[in-house]
C-alpha cells in the first residue's frame, strides 16, 4: 500500500525469512560462531534458545547455509513426533531407509551411514528447530543417539533449537543424563537499542536500494521499548508505523506517529498487523486533536498540578501491608503542567535522581557510581545501579496494572513532546484517581492522573526490590535446593504452617503459592520468579518495604 510513497520496491517488515532481509545482531553472530566450534569439536550436545520472534529459525537457516559439502543435514522444524517417528525422519531427512517398523532396525540404517560418512571424513548433523515440543521420551531417544560412535569420535551432531521452555525442560530430574551432555548452551538474547536502530535501517535501506532514515530517534526509542528488541515485533511495529505515517502524509515516522501505531496495536492485542485506511487514521487523529485541546484548557487551570521540593530522606520508615504508604513529601501550588516538570529533567541526570530515589525509599543510603551515567543504554544503567546496592530489579513493559499489583515504587520512562530520549520520575503513591511522581535533583513532587502520565509514558518501569533471603532462581526450574527450603519457611511464617521442611518443591508448597499468586493478581503458575517473590516478601510484616498503595486497598484495584 504505502511501498509507491516511500520508494520501496517491497515492504521491508514482512513476516517472512527473507534471506535477503539477513540482520545478526552480536547475539546472532556469537551463537553462529559458538556453533561453528562445536560443530568443528563434534562432541556433544548444543542447545540454543531464545524468545519467541527473536530469529531463532533465521539463525539456524543462516548457519546451514555457511556449512561445507562436507557435512550433511537433517534438519526438523515441526517436532511434535514420537520416538519411531521421529527416528523415521531422521533417516528420510538422511535419504537412508525409513520404512521400517522397529527402532533397532531405524537406528542400524542410520548407524551404517554415518560410519561411512565418517570414512569419507564427513561430518552428520541433527538440528531440530522447536525443539521445546520434545517429549521426555524423545529426548531420551536422542540421548541413545548421541551414543552412536567411533572409538575416537561421535558420529552425530545434535542441536536443539527452542524457546525458553526447552531449557527447563533440559533441567528437569528425568533428563539429568541428557543435560550433562550439552556442551554447549547458549541465550539467544533480543536486540539491544542500538541494534533495533540498525536493525530498521538495514530492513529499510535494502527495501528502497538506498541509505536513508525514515525514522526519528525518538520513533527508534518508541518501537525498540514497545517490541523489547523481539525482531518480529519490531517488524509489527515498523509496518504499522510507516502504514500511520503514509495515512498522515508524512514521509518519516516520528515518535509521535511510532507511539500513535504502537497504541492501535496494543488496543488490539499488539500481535498481528492490521489493515488501516487513511480516513480512519485521519478520524482518529481528529478525535485525538480534539482530546488534546480539552487537556490543555483543564492542565493550564492554576492549582491542578503542584509540584515543590520534596522532604529530604526523613520520611517516616514504611513497612510491608498492612502498613503506610510511602509519604511523597509536602507538595505546594504552582501553575507547572506536567509537560513543564518533564521539559525541566534532562535524561541522564533524571535517571540517576530517580534511581536514588527510588532506592532511598527502601531505608538505605543509595551508593550509585556517577561513571555508570556515561552508558547509553538505560535498562543496563538502572540493572547495574541497583546490582552496586545489593538490589534486584524488575523490568516492566506496557503493564502499569501490574505496576499496581506489585505495589513498589518504580522508575517510569516519560517522554516530553520532542524528546529523542525518556525523562525519569519515580512513582511513589498511586490510587485510582492521582499518582505521585518524584523527579529531580531536588526530589521535587508532582501529581497527576493516571491518563495524563500515560500520555507521555514510553511503557517501560523499572522496579528495584530486595530479595531480602537471597531466595535463588526461579522455584522450582534450575533453583538450588536452599532456595527451596527458604520459600518453605517463608510460606510457614506467613501462615501455610502444613508445610514441611525440607528441600522439596512438592504440592502443598506449590497450592501455597498459587494461592498468593492469585490473591496479588499475578498470573498462576505455580513458578516462584520475581513477581512471586515480590509478593511474598510483601505478605511478611516484619520486613520494611514501601508501598504505594494503601493497605486496604485490593491488589487489582477493584472495590470489596
Amino acid at each position: 500500500m504505502y511501498n509507491n510513497f516511500f520508494g520501496f520496491k517491497e515492504r521491508p517488515f514482512q513476516l517472512v525469512p527473507n534471506p535477503g532481509y539477513l540482520f545478526l545482531s552480536k547475539s546472532h553472530e556469537e551463537a553462529i560462531a559458538h556453533l561453528n566450534y562445536a560443530v568443528s569439536h563434534g562432541d556433544g550436545f548444543v542447545a540454543i534458545t531464545g524468545e519467541v520472534g527473536t530469529g531463532k529459525t533465521t539463525l539456524c537457516r543462516a548457519f546451514l547455509e555457511d556449512l561445507d559439502k562436507n557435512t550433511e543435514v537433517a534438519y526438523i522444524f515441526n517436532p511434535r513426533l514420537n520416538s519411531m517417528e521421529l527416528l523415521r525422519t531422521i533417516n528420510d531427512e538422511f535419504g537412508i531407509d525409513s520404512k521400517a517398523d522397529n527402532p533397532k532396525d531405524l537406528i542400524d540404517s542410520l548407524n551404517t551411514f554415518l560410519i561411512e560418512l565418517k570414512s569419507r571424513d564427513k561430518n552428520a548433523i541433527l538440528l531440530i528447530d522447536e525443539a521445546q515440543n520434545l517429549s521426555t521420551e524423545v529426548l531420551e531417544q536422542l540421548r541413545l543417539l548421541s551414543n552412536l560412535e567411533t572409538n575416537t569420535s561421535k558420529l552425530i551432531q545434535i542441536i536443539l533449537v527452542g524457546q525458553p521452555e526447552l531449557r527447563k525442560i533440559l533441567d528437569s530430574y528425568e533428563l539429568r543424563q541428557m543435560n550433562q551432555r550439552i556442551t554447549l548452551n547458549w541465550y539467544l538474547t533480543p536486540l539491544t537499542r542500538k541494534e533495533t536502530r540498525e536493525y530498521i535501517r538495514h530492513r529499510v535501506n535494502i527495501a528502497s536500494n538506498k541509505t536513508e532514515d525514515k525514522f526519528t530517534p525518538a520513533a527508534y526509542y518508541r518501537i525498540h521499548h514497545y517490541s523489547g528488541g523481539i525482531p518480529r515485533l519490531i517488524n509489527i511495529a515498523s509496518d504499522r508505523a510507516l502504514l500511520t505515517a503514509f495515512g498522515f502524509n508524512k514521509r518519516k515516522v516520528t515518535g509521535t506517529i511510532a507511539g500513535n501505531a504502537i497504541n492501535e496495536l496494543k488496543s488490539r492485542g499488539g500481535k498481528t498487523p492490521l489493515f488501516f485506511t487513511k480516513e480512519k487514521i485521519l478520524a482518529g487523529t481528529l478525535a485525538v486533536l480534539c482530546l488534546a485541546l480539552i487537556a490543555v484548557f483543564v492542565f493550564k487551570t492554576p492549582g491542578i498540578f503542584q509540584s515543590t521540593p520534596a522532604e529530604k530522606k526523613n520520611t517516616p520508615p514504611a513497612v510491608s501491608q498492612p502498613g503506610p504508604v510511602t509519604n511523597p513529601g509536602p507538595v505546594k501550588k504552582t501553575a507547572v503542567t506536567f509537560e513543564e516538570f518533564l521539559g525541566n529533567l534532562t535524561n541522564r541526570s533524571s535517571r540517576f535522581d530517580a534511581v536514588n530515589t527510588s532506592l532511598s525509599l527502601w531505608e538505605t543510603t543509595p551508593s550509585v557510581n556517577r561513571i555508570l551515567n556515561n552508558m547509553d543504554d538505560d535498562a543496563a544503567f538502572f540493572q547495574l545501579a541497583a546490582t552496586q546496592n545489593n538490589f534486584q530489579l524488575l523490568q516492566i513493559d506496557n503493564d502499569l496494572d501490574l505496576v499496581k499489583k506489585l505495589n513498589l515504587p518504580a522508575v517510569l520512562a516519560l517522554f516530553p513532546p520532542g524528546a529523542s530520549s525518556p525523562r525519569y520520575l519515580t512513582m511513589v503513591k498511586m490510587t485510582e484517581m492521582e499518582m505521585t511522581l518524584k523527579g529531580g535533583e531536588k526530589e521535587d513532587v508532582i501529581r497527576v492522573t493516571p491518563g495524563e502520565m500515560k500520555s507521555y509514558w514510553s511503557g517501560t518501569a523499572y522496579i528495584p526490590w530486595k530479595d531480602f533471603l537471597n531466595c535463588k532462581g526461579d522455584i522450582p526450574y534450575g533453583a538450588p535446593k536452599e532456595s527451596v527450603f527458604t520459600l518453605k519457611m517463608m510460606l510457614r511464617d506467613i501462615g501455610f504452617t502444613e508445610i514441611p521442611l525440607d528441600y522439596e518443591y512438592d504440592g502443598t508448597t506449590r497450592a501455597a503459592v498459587e494461592q498468593i499468586q492469585e490473591r496479588h493478581g499475578i498470573e498462576v503458575d505455580g513458578i516462584v520468579g520475581a513477581r512471586t517473590k515480590i509478593a511474598v516478601y510483601n505478605e511478611k510484616k516484619d520486613l520494611k518495604i514501601p508501598h504505594i498503595r494503601a493497605a486496604n486497598e485490593p491488589p487489582d484495584g477493584e472495590k470489596q
